[in-house]
């Protein structure tokens, strides 16, 4: 997202676009791309780094998931927010890495990342994983996955409704900034 634009930048060629259609029509590449990603990383686990993995179609589906979720959440908060979306991108991804349980057990993190936990999409996908890789136990697997599928219809609605205005806003808030000569 921080290299490859997000945005449509000639909107005349196409006629009658709506919204929604242009938000998935440039989604569809960066999920795309996600997906090649995640399915390379997964095989390369299994069969390059040869991980002990128990359930390998799930561990493979588990990354594809992921790559679903996360791709969607950073294309979607990029594309309503600008360059301050990319920068939120980041600051999230700081968070997760201290409070998804991915480092350290979550018990032994400070509390503010131990009440951000269970709200992360992070904490879900590496439990989501770990079950995979180390082996099922109950339904903790699909309440994982379910859990991380969760962020889907929020970033959708933030897509497909929300994003006009604060594009509209931010496209303000740029002329503005450009007309002070500071930047």
């Amino acid at each position: 997202m921080a290299v490859i634009k997000t945005n449509v930048k000639d909107k005349s060629s196409y006629k009658n676009v709506k919204h929604y259609q242009e938000y998935l029509g440039r989604y569809l590449f960066f999920l795309v791309m996600a997906v090649i990603q995640a399915v390379i990383i997964c095989l390369g686990d299994l069969f390059f780094l040869k991980i002990q993995c128990e359930s390998i179609l799930p561990f493979v589906f588990t990354g594809i998931v992921c790559a679903f979720v996360f791709s969607l959440i950073i294309f979607t908060i990029t594309i309503s927010f600008g360059d301050i979306g990319k920068a939120v991108c980041v600051i999230l991804l700081v968070i997760q890495l201290g409070g998804g349980g991915g480092t350290f057990p979550i018990e032994v993190t400070p509390d503010f990342f131990q009440t951000l936990y269970p709200l992360l999409p992070f904490t879900h996908a590496i439990n989501a994983m770990r079950e995979c890789i180390a082996g099922m136990y109950g339904m903790n697997y699909v309440e994982d996955v379910c859990c991380l599928l969760v962020y889907v219809p929020f970033m959708l609605i933030l897509g497909f409704y929300l994003r006009n205005p604060l594009i509209q806003a931010n496209e303000f808030f740029e002329r503005k900034l450009h007309d002070t000569e500071m930047m």
